[in-house]
């Protein structure tokens, strides 16, 4: 069989067939047509990366479109997207995307809704919501800073000490040189007979200046006392700082006095078991606090598991929470212990009066 096809009579009529040109037109189009759409793509790319028009977003107030991209980058959900979009366009917040680099620019934003929400009825839930929306970008701007080396401290930025049970003694940082860092330690440690020795591996931990927690190993080079009379310890730089994972609420370091009693159960006539406090209270000290728990330093080597009524006295009034104890460690201070608490009975109203704490508004 002859398969051999020509579109006309003869080569030359085939060449002469309008449907071939026409095919090889619509072809010339569709070929003009894609490349004309990958200029149009490429020169828009470019331009967008431009001083000028990065500099022209990054200055125009924030759309719902920009919200919509940032919770789907940044994976918030729904209510947070929805709650982000009603705040940038009620103070006509800069494009999010960009903003959320240079954080503290909209944070005063939230502290101006959190007042114009304490002045309004039947807000607290709108409050609470506004705190861990704020969380949440908190946590987002600190992990685009991420920091890397131990030479990022700063002098007077707190550092802790991490022990091998877990507990921590705070200190500060009191000089950054670039081949060792300082820190000022207290007395009782310097003397202490329990202290690293010279070349052993100390761990430690500290917040950046975004809020993200850091923990990093080093090696104790030495100590010294000054002649001022400061007690010093000398440190190894390193570079493999380790990332901490983020609580569900900020935690913030305290000072402060609180209070703390044993807690029974007690049936109603309906056999629903309601947790007391007791009436006697022992004074202790406030270590940290969050919206889902505190650390505080107490006499008392109170046993793990345990319920317990904590009571704080902030200036918006006096907070009381049922919690539990999920570790008690000793204290380097002698006769002291921490006792680490996770909240388990707290009312929206106290947890936004901690929150208010913590960020000190």
């Amino acid at each position: 069989m002859n398969l051999d096809f020509q579109a006309g009579g003869s080569p030359l009529a085939s060449r002469q067939n309008p449907v071939i040109y026409a095919v090889l037109i619509v072809g010339a189009i569709i070929i003009a047509v894609f490349f004309l759409i990958w200029f149009i793509l490429k020169v828009l790319k470019e331009r967008k990366a431009t001083p000028e028009w990065i500099q022209k977003e990054a200055e125009r107030c924030t759309k719902k479109k920009d919200v919509l991209e940032f919770a789907e980058k940044y994976l918030i959900s729904k209510e947070e997207a929805d709650l982000l979009w009603r705040i940038c366009r009620k103070y006509k917040i800069q494009n999010i995307l960009y903003t959320i680099k240079h954080y503290t620019d909209i944070d005063g934003y939230f502290k101006t809704y959190y007042d114009e929400l304490r002045m309004a009825k039947n807000t607290e839930r709108e409050i609470n919501n506004a705190f861990k929306l704020k969380f949440n970008l908190e946590k987002i701007f600190a992990a685009s800073e991420r920091v890397s080396s131990s030479h990022s401290l700063v002098k007077e930025q707190r550092i802790a000490e991490i022990f091998p049970d877990g507990s921590k003694l705070p200190f500060k940082v009191a000089d950054i040189k670039k081949e060792h860092l300082a820190i000022e330690i207290t007395q009782d440690f310097y003397n202490s007979e329990t202290k690293p020795k010279s070349m052993e591996k100390i761990a430690f931990t500290f917040n950046s200046a975004t809020g993200m927690s850091y923990a990093f190993l080093s090696r104790l080079l030495r100590y010294e006392q000054t002649a001022s009379g400061k007690y010093l310890m000398f440190v190894s730089h390193s570079s493999d700082l380790i990332m901490k994972q983020q609580r569900n609420f900020k935690r913030a370091t305290m000072n402060e006095k609180c209070r703390i009693a044993s807690v029974k159960s007690v049936k109603d006539k309906k056999d629903r078991v309601t947790l007391v406090p007791s009436e006697s209270k022992i004074d202790c000290a406030l270590i940290n606090i969050s919206g889902g728990g505190c650390c505080i330093s107490t006499t008392l080597p109170v046993k793990e598991g345990q319920a317990i009524y904590t009571e704080f006295d902030f200036e918006s009034g006096v907070v009381g929470v049922m919690g539990k104890i999920i570790k008690t460690r000793k204290a380097k201070t002698e006769g002291l212990f921490n006792l680490h608490i996770c909240f388990t009975q707290i009312s929206i109203e106290d947890q936004n009066k901690i929150l208010a704490k913590v960020y000190s508004y």
